[in-house]
């Protein structure tokens, strides 16, 4: 029989490598201050750690990372850009991890993997049981196998100079850091600017 799946209304992940971070940036970024204010792991207290002129040129191709997932896969008109806004350095020493959340007042979001060796966790993306893209959560159907339609999670084991960006109401996760090698991850926020809609459903932003 021949046939044909679409997949409709997909979730988009945008993942690519923009390369590490020079020594000297590290040794900067390791001599920062953690402070134990989130649970199972340490994050910066500068919540826009973005801004430091250290971070200027990891800025810069951040920015062009989202220009492209925007514009050239969501295909989003020229007249409404997606403005950097919050950003900070977690901490993951060994058996540290994030539990599961999203990412609120924010459109866009995303990880770099500033040092990220083999065995020190995962990114896990899961499917919100609001999020109904086959069957309703009323009744859960069994699988023979997982396969692109039928699973609630995704898993990408990050390697250093990842980054992943995706929409902030996708819930995830990360799993235990197993190494005694710290895991540095930097998070940040977009949000769009510009004009959207039209007629009485103009607005600004």
């Amino acid at each position: 029989m021949k046939y044909q799946t679409t997949p409709l209304f997909a979730i988009p992940l945008f993942y690519t490598n923009i390369g590490t971070v020079d020594p000297t940036t590290m040794a900067w970024i390791e001599r920062l201050e953690y402070p134990d204010e989130a649970a199972g792991h340490e994050h910066t207290e500068d919540k826009y750690i973005l801004n430091q002129p250290k971070l200027a040129g990891l800025k810069t191709q951040i920015q062009e990372a989202c220009n492209v997932f925007v514009k050239e896969e969501l295909k989003v008109n020229d007249d409404v850009v997606f403005e950097l806004q919050n950003s900070w350095i977690n901490k993951h020493s060994k058996d540290e991890s994030n539990s599961l959340h999203w990412h609120s007042n924010a459109m866009l979001s995303g990880v770099y993997y500033i040092q990220n060796e083999p065995g020190a966790g995962d990114i896990v993306f899961q499917k919100s049981h609001l999020y109904t893209n086959l069957f309703h959560d009323t009744v859960r159907v069994s699988y023979s196998e997982p396969a692109q339609y039928n699973t609630g999670e995704f898993y990408i084991t990050p390697r250093s100079g990842d980054i992943v960006m995706f929409p902030s109401h996708l819930e995830h996760q990360v799993t235990p850091n197993l190494t005694t090698t710290p895991r540095y991850s930097l998070a940040f926020n977009f949000f769009a600017r510009g004009t959207v809609g039209g007629g009485t459903s103009e607005l600004k932003i």
